[in-house]
């Protein structure tokens, strides 16, 4: 009754306000949710709808401020200084800005999810819509890990197979085991402190405690080292930073780290598949494959001291430096830290450090400052804002090791945990009544943001994803080279139709047009490779670094028997990757359709095979040559 009499004497534009900003709310925990479930957001495809709800629901936020006086959270401007750093790295350093805009957009995005829940949604109701959608993920993803351990370790979401090197561990609703330990990260510290809050009641204990054990299980499902190391370091740190004598804050730390160290010994004894992860620390033989490419990011930020090698840039600027041997494609360096070095140099590592050097400190005394309250709503507990503080240092020493904030999820994930921490601190607020228009500005340029420049984007490589997908599958042996090249012309076109600036789909179109010459009959071969040429073209005018492009190229020339034209093509792919076995096998092939350079060919497939031995189409070659003598 009470209730009633309180909804209807509070006036219709209050109570719509109040509507849209849980509406709000519920939209970023639905869009958090949807993101994570699509394998973490790493597909295009799943951007597409991902970046309209980030957009909408910032330009809903932006009006809400308009209409609506509420006081500003200065927490929020720490990351700008970066965005605005990488924005200027966008548009003049970039060397692909098609790659560059999709990382400066998820820069984007995670700064406004992290600026929305930091400022709306502040109530106990719309708080708990936020922490049970954590909740639920966690215990969905725990559910899938057990899933793929124990039933089939091969299961993705989205219809995908899981990939050789991951099979054994599990990844949840991700595609890489150590994103979800990078999710379960975030939130078991918030459950253990939680378990020893003298505030929370029996029950809450008992649930958090569950849950704890829970999301602990699913975390050594994932054979993460890197998360089990970072909420190991985090969790020792936790006595360190309460009680006043220091023995027992050291000897509290110690205990920690006996607990883990005996957990991973029972997991040693007790599972083949965890001591396969842990032996290798054991006898000192660490993983390969991350220290070959840190020291590629070490020598691109050496050559680009101060700015780096442009945003989105890694990928791109690779090749060149490949190690021999290495057949992996790469996109980061699987530490985000040295990633941010090699892309924005160290003008634009300090200022991303410092951000979230910033909003640990902050967060820090928001725990402080918790503590000295005697009494206090849950989500103002001080131990509850421990968790989520000991859940951010851990997700920041992952990182040292892992690319979290380069999957959408996370980087969402993230924000919002922070911005739970953060957004009841007073000392950082401050009133902004006079520029409540910037509430409708920022409306308008997100829906033109979204309209004009991510969803093209996205949804062009959405298609050029699925296109390229498919053909690569051809060589496997799934599909028919008749069904899917036609079809594969079609998607290429309207990928460039929708983002003209993205240089891998303008190369995958002339890759395309190439291929259609084997499933057109009577085709003529000169028509195809002028076609197949000016798609090179505008992807070579997009990013003349790339070795591919010049490839697709040389391929198209070659078709129009220009031989010499065809030579500098290759010669320049080889160039820029001199250690990429496919392109070595390119340039075999076209040295041995002219009878005197037989030789040369069998010393570019040898080439080819002492870099990749297993490459079927370059032994396949390398007999025919044989043959020939």
């Amino acid at each position: 009754m009470t209730d009633a009499v309180s909804a209807a004497a509070t006036p219709p534009p209050a109570r719509l306000a109040r509507a849209a900003e849980w509406l709000l709310v519920v939209g970023l925990a639905v869009t958090l949710a949807w993101t994570t479930l699509c394998l973490g957001g790493y597909r295009a495809e799943t951007m597409v709808l991902t970046s309209w709800a980030v957009f909408a629901l910032a330009a809903l936020g932006g009006g809400l401020w308009f209409f609506q006086s509420r006081r500003f959270n200065r927490a929020a401007l720490l990351p700008v200084p970066f965005l605005l750093f990488a924005l200027a790295s966008v548009l003049w350093l970039a060397p692909a800005q098609w790659l560059a805009w999709r990382e400066w957009l998820l820069w984007l995005q995670m700064w406004l999810v992290f600026v929305l829940a930091l400022h709306f949604g502040r109530s106990r109701g719309p708080a708990w819509v936020l922490v049970g959608t954590f909740v639920l993920l966690g215990l969905v993803g725990a559910g899938m890990a057990a899933y793929q351990r124990f039933a089939d370790p091969k299961w993705m979401m989205l219809g995908r197979t899981q990939a050789e090197q991951f099979v054994g561990r599990s990844a949840g609703m991700f595609g890489i085991p150590n994103s979800l330990a990078g999710l379960l990260e975030l939130m078991i510290p918030a459950c253990l402190a939680l378990l020893w809050s003298r505030a929370a009641s029996l029950v809450a204990k008992l649930v958090c405690g569950w849950l704890a054990a829970v999301f602990v299980f699913a975390l050594v499902l994932t054979g993460s080292r890197g998360g089990w190391i970072a909420l190991a370091l985090a969790l020792a740190a936790w006595p360190l930073l309460i009680g006043g004598d220091w023995r027992k804050k050291l000897a509290g730390s110690l205990a920690v780290l006996a607990l883990a160290a005996g957990g991973v010994a029972a997991l040693y004894h007790f599972s083949p598949y965890a001591r396969g992860r842990i032996a290798p620390f054991l006898t000192g033989e660490f993983e390969s494959s991350r220290p070959l490419i840190w020291r590629v990011g070490v020598a691109i930020w050496r050559e680009h001291p101060w700015l780096g090698s442009g945003a989105g840039s890694y990928n791109v600027v690779f090749e060149p430096k490949r190690p021999r041997g290495f057949l992996n494609e790469t996109q980061w360096t699987h530490n985000d830290y040295l990633n941010t070095l090699s892309d924005y140099g160290l003008a634009g590592i300090a200022l991303w450090f410092a951000a979230g050097a910033a909003l640990l400190w902050f967060g820090w005394r928001a725990v402080r400052r918790a503590r000295r309250e005697p009494v206090s709503p849950f989500f103002a507990l001080w131990r509850w804002k421990l968790g989520l503080w000991l859940g951010l240092v851990a997700y920041a020493l992952h990182l040292g090791v892992d690319f979290h904030t380069k999957l959408p999820a996370l980087a969402f994930a993230a924000a919002v945990a922070a911005a739970l921490l953060l957004r009841d601190e007073e000392d950082i607020q401050t009133e902004c009544r006079g520029v409540r228009w910037l509430g409708i500005l920022g409306s308008a340029a997100g829906l033109v943001l979204a309209w004009r420049m991510a969803a093209p984007l996205y949804r062009a490589e959405a298609l050029r994803e699925e296109w390229r997908y498919r053909i690569d599958k051809l060589a496997d042996g799934q599909g028919r080279l008749d069904a899917v090249v036609p079809s594969a012309q079609i998607g290429f076109q309207d990928a460039v139709k929708f983002d003209p600036a993205n240089g891998r789909a303008w190369a995958d179109l002339a890759y395309a047009i190439a291929l259609s010459w084997h499933v057109t009959p009577k085709a003529d071969a000169t028509a195809i490779g002028r076609r197949a040429e000016a798609a090179a073209d505008r992807a070579l005018a997009l990013c003349p670094v790339s070795a591919e492009y010049w490839v697709r190229k040389g391929v198209a020339l070659d078709m129009q028997r220009r031989p010499k034209d065809a030579e500098t093509a290759f010669r320049r792919a080889l160039a820029l990757a001199p250690r990429h076995p496919e392109w070595h096998y390119y340039w075999a092939y076209h040295l041995s359709t002219f009878p005197e350079r037989k030789a040369e060919a069998a010393e570019a497939v040898a080439t080819c095979l002492s870099l990749d031995p297993a490459n079927s189409a370059a032994v396949a070659l390398r007999e025919r040559l044989k043959a020939s003598r």
